[in-house]
């Protein structure tokens, strides 16, 4: 009988762990979706001032749940490649990255380099593998882009 009880202990210290792990995981991919969310609106003020005859007046930054799941995966994997320290510090660089303005997509493609953590081969990767870009057609901002390319090309150039 005390053989089962430092056992039982111990598995209820293993679920408690991780589900302390799990709630760090969950804050760090809300973390992640407000940091996009903000990068969104930031584009959105450029497509704006771009292409001011548009109709943006529906556009809210809301995640679906594929996004939301697909933004978990990240963290996930990020997580189980790079270890906790690395993938806090990615959140972090992309909270810093939705923080700064741009006046230009240029701008923008040229801040994203100061942020290399975004952009790793290591990070398409895993963007790819939790399908990230299905995922992001579901919302109203890739909609607005893809229907819109035509109007929106003067946008991406310089």
């Amino acid at each position: 009988m005390q053989i089962i009880q430092p056992l039982a202990v111990l598995l209820i210290a293993a679920a408690l762990l991780a589900s302390g792990s799990a709630r760090a995981d969950a804050e760090l991919r809300d973390r992640y979706i407000l940091a996009s969310q903000k990068m969104g609106e930031n584009m959105l003020k450029v497509i704006e001032a771009c292409a001011a005859d548009l109709d943006t007046s529906d556009i809210d930054f809301d995640y679906t749940p594929r996004m939301t799941e697909a933004v978990g995966c990240i963290i996930d994997k990020h997580i189980q490649r790079y270890g906790r320290d690395e993938t806090v510090a990615l959140v972090e660089d992309a909270e810093a990255m939705g923080e700064r303005s741009f006046s230009s997509l240029q701008d923008m493609a040229s801040i994203q380099q100061e942020y290399p953590r975004l952009a790793t081969p290591g990070m398409m990767e895993i963007t790819q593998q939790c399908g990230v870009i299905e995922a992001s057609r579901d919302l109203p901002l890739t909609k607005l882009m893809q229907d819109n390319m035509a109007t929106l090309a003067p946008c991406f150039t310089p």
